[in-house]
């Protein structure tokens, strides 16, 4: 039960921002959504090499002058004991630059479950470009572990 809240709050957490916008805002906004979701997002889904990964995926948007919202999720086999994420970052580089560096560092985040989704903000310096990027996590036993490498899109504020 715990599980399908925490999967529910997440999905209205990543809806919630479409929901602010004004209608004069709606247009330009309804217009947009579909690329910058493709261009800000990352997921997948399916049989991976060791299967302990069903789907993960990452999500960043910007929300106002300040505010990056972040989501992400890592869902694993029912027979995974740990799930989540490795070397979890924000990453920033100015909007002319080519170096990502890292401007936040999360670390590892996980827990002793099949299921981990996050969904957080983090005020940001404006000038910058930000993406997020880490390592999806899940762990079945000491010999039996799966870590898939990810990152979003960025945004610029």
């Amino acid at each position: 039960m715990k599980k399908v809240l925490l999967f529910l709050l997440c999905i209205c957490l990543m809806l919630s921002s479409v929901g602010l916008a004004s209608a004069e805002d709606y247009g330009a906004l309804n217009g947009e959504l579909e690329i910058v979701n493709a261009e800000n997002s990352s997921s997948s889904s399916g049989t991976r090499a060791t299967g302990l990964i069903r789907s993960y995926s990452l999500h960043i948007e910007r929300e106002g002058s300040t505010l990056l919202k972040i989501y992400g999720l890592t869902s694993c086999d029912l027979s995974v004991v740990r799930c989540g994420f490795k070397g979890l970052k924000v990453q920033r580089r100015l909007n002319s630059s080519s170096s990502w560096t890292t401007y936040h560092d999360y670390g590892n985040d996980y827990i002793d479950s099949d299921y981990y989704a996050i969904g957080f903000g983090l005020n940001v310096e404006p000038g910058y470009q930000y993406r997020l990027v880490c390592k999806h996590y899940a762990k079945k036993n000491i010999l039996s572990i799966e870590t898939i490498s990810n990152q979003t899109g960025y945004v610029a504020f």
